[in-house]
């Protein structure tokens, strides 16, 4: 019997070591051919310019081409199924922004969110700030909420997709303040913004690149971020939840995944291409541009976050009704 034990182990131990050097063989020779990258919003959005950045990195790491494909629609949730489809072979990533976590309570999708996915690293992300038009004739979260009581019905906010992290927040600030604040969708946002400037609608939730230049200029009031965490893009603006709406919280990400399976150490490969692209000069001024931060997380916590977020979500939606 012991003899029969001792072999068991002998083989057992043969077997993880024959899977662990097939395993980083895999990695030394990855990648031997080109890699496509879904990104699951349409061309010229902020999370494909992103992704093309990412590519680029990706390209000078390792000397072969990151061709990138746009799958827009449904809230990124088309292309998303197609990443979760794909061979778990790091040949097929993904670029996705925050709103993958909201996937399993806004639409009838067929993968899960993330156990359909391997998360290999958050890239970027910020708070969002909330802008108040120049013609509302209130300066304060505080005087906001007040008129908007006041006239229920009467005010607006800008919205991306359905979903998006724009809409949550509005819905969230909607729900937390207890005001009837009607949403009006665009499909590009800073056509909402422009309208938020001219009057048309009373509010939006956007980046600080996107409207600070608009605050600098007199056409906006930046009223709060949505995030305890500073924004650097939006130096002295406090955070919504030290102004009265305690516990509101919402930041915006975007992060490169694959299909589930991609073998361990190709994995540990993508993430280290990640890491060395997060310290260069030239990546962190990119990201600067539209008011993003490098946030590099490993895949265990990016795993955890979407696990943490999927349930967040889930409540804001419930609470809020934003489907």
């Amino acid at each position: 019997m012991h003899r029969i034990f001792v072999a068991s182990v002998v083989i057992f131990t043969f077997c993880i070591g024959i899977l662990g050097a097939t395993g980083h063989a895999q990695a030394q020779g990855y990648p031997s051919k080109s890699i496509k990258m879904i990104v699951p919003t349409p061309p010229g959005s902020l999370v494909d310019l992103l992704a093309r950045i990412i590519s680029d990195n990706f390209k000078k790491e390792w000397g072969r081409q990151v061709i990138i494909q746009n799958i827009g629609g449904a809230g990124a949730s088309i292309g998303s199924a197609r990443i979760a489809k794909a061979k778990g072979d790091g040949y097929t990533l993904g670029f996705v922004p925050a709103n993958l976590s909201t996937h399993p309570s806004l639409y009838k999708i067929k993968y899960n969110v993330p156990n359909d996915f391997t998360p290999i690293s958050q890239v970027a992300g910020a708070s969002l700030v909330m802008y108040v038009s120049n013609k509302v004739p209130a300066k304060t979260l505080k005087e906001t909420i007040a008129l908007a009581k006041s006239k229920p019905g009467d005010m607006t906010y800008a919205s991306a997709g359905k979903g998006s992290i724009a809409h949550l927040a509005g819905e969230l600030f909607k729900s937390m303040a207890g005001v009837d604040v009607v949403r009006v969708p665009y499909k590009k946002l800073n056509l909402g913004v422009l309208d938020v400037i001219k009057g048309r609608v009373s509010m939006v939730f956007v980046s600080a690149a996107q409207g600070m230049p608009h605050v600098r200029k007199g056409n906006l009031k930046a009223i709060g971020i949505t995030s305890m965490q500073p924004n650097p893009g939006a130096k002295g603006v406090p955070p919504l939840a030290t102004l009265g709406l305690p516990g509101y919280e919402l930041r915006s990400w975007f992060g490169v995944v694959g299909p589930k399976g991609i073998p361990k150490p190709i994995v540990e490969k993508i993430h280290g291409a990640i890491v060395k692209m997060s310290k260069s000069a030239k990546f962190k001024a990119a990201l600067a541009k539209p008011g993003l931060e490098p946030i590099i997380s490993t895949p265990a916590q990016f795993q955890a976050a979407l696990e943490s977020e999927v349930v967040k979500f889930a409540k804001i939606i419930k609470a809020t009704g934003a489907k």
